[in-house]
């Protein structure tokens, strides 16, 4: 069974319409819906919710939908890749501020460079939590 099809049974063992369910689990009505129609999957936190709200496994939520699997997974190095990223221009940013003060050159240029790619990836780090937090 399809990962839509199991959120359309849970829900309709509840007697609960999408608008209800979607109360229950903190997430808008049309995230449900583009969950029951196959068109959308919920990230960790909401699958976490269904199963705890509803007493399903993760296991029989996830099982046997392969693209929702892929999903989880590609959706966690993602996450992993950015903070790497995030960490790794602060520590240029660094290097570049001790350059300044031990050598008295100042890279401007890689400088602006370095803080554009940063505030770059803060910006889809925060948006993505921030976009997590609400659907």
């Amino acid at each position: 069974m399809s990962f839509s099809e199991k959120i359309k049974e849970i829900r309709k063992k509840q007697n609960l319409t999408q608008e209800q369910f979607a109360e229950k689990i903190f997430v808008s009505r049309n995230a449900v819906a583009k969950w029951e129609s196959n068109r959308g999957y919920p990230d960790i936190q909401n699958l976490i919710s269904i199963s705890e709200i509803f007493g399903v496994s993760l296991d029989d939520l996830i099982k046997n939908d392969k693209k929702l699997k892929n999903r989880i997974i590609l959706d966690s190095a993602s996450k992993k890749w950015h903070l790497l990223v995030i960490l790794y221009l602060i520590a240029i940013v660094i290097y570049i501020g001790y350059f300044h003060f031990a050598h008295k050159i100042l890279m401007i240029g890689f400088l602006i460079a370095t803080l554009f790619m940063l505030g770059f990836e803060l910006n889809i780090f925060i948006k993505e939590k921030i976009w997590k937090n609400k659907s």
